[in-house]
């Protein structure tokens, strides 16, 4: 597990890269320090600001528009969210489903309960009615394949695909969590459940 303070130097190396990188440049940047950690279910929320702001208070001084950075407390990945995403929460389940790898119910869950139940509680055909009613772009076809499908077992991918468009709205990609560097692999036998191997790698153990 990452502690905080192993966070906050991860963060600090990364402030200290960046300003190298535009000093290298030319670019004349105001030095930034961590001004502020908070500890989520998931990760250490680490801040930062100017240098002469932190110590000043001085909104002159004051870098507008920087969001936070995010360390993942089991491997200690380093990733990066918007103002906005950070002021509503609308980061943490792009990190859920696409940093973790764990499932995140959706309005879909909803509907292949609410399907299954029908289904169970009056009739086939009493189902394949309501999920026409709740998709009315499936076909008459896909709709039976699709009520079927669910009350025998899991749906074929290609008709969730059709409800996931009618029904999920896609994240903005500026709430989306941004990835500055992966994390350490995590031995399977100290991975926390839902905590999927980095993509495109597997984790030793």
């Amino acid at each position: 597990m990452i502690e905080r303070e192993a966070a906050v130097r991860l963060v600090e190396e990364e402030l200290a890269r960046e300003d190298r990188k535009w000093s290298a440049l030319g670019v004349d940047t105001k030095r930034t320090v961590v001004t502020d950690v908070e500890e989520h279910e998931l990760v250490w929320i680490v801040r930062w600001q100017s240098e002469v702001f932190a110590r000043t208070g001085n909104p002159g001084d004051m870098l507008v528009g920087v969001g936070p950075y995010l360390v993942d407390r089991v491997d200690g990945g380093l990733h990066s969210i918007g103002v906005l995403s950070a002021r509503g929460g609308d980061w943490e389940d792009d990190y859920r489903a696409r940093i973790r790898g764990r499932p995140v119910r959706t309005a879909v869950d909803d509907l292949h309960d609410e399907i299954r139940e029908i289904g169970a509680a009056q009739s086939r055909m009493h189902a394949v009615r309501a999920l026409r009613q709740r998709l009315p772009v499936l076909s008459p076809a896909q709709a039976v394949a699709y009520t079927d499908a669910l009350l025998g077992g899991a749906p074929p991918a290609h008709l969730v695909s059709i409800a996931v468009g009618q029904l999920v709205e896609p994240i903005d990609p500026v709430l989306t969590v941004r990835t500055v560097r992966r994390g350490d692999p995590v031995p399977s036998r100290c991975r926390p459940r839902g905590h999927a191997p980095p993509p495109g790698g597997r984790s030793p153990g």
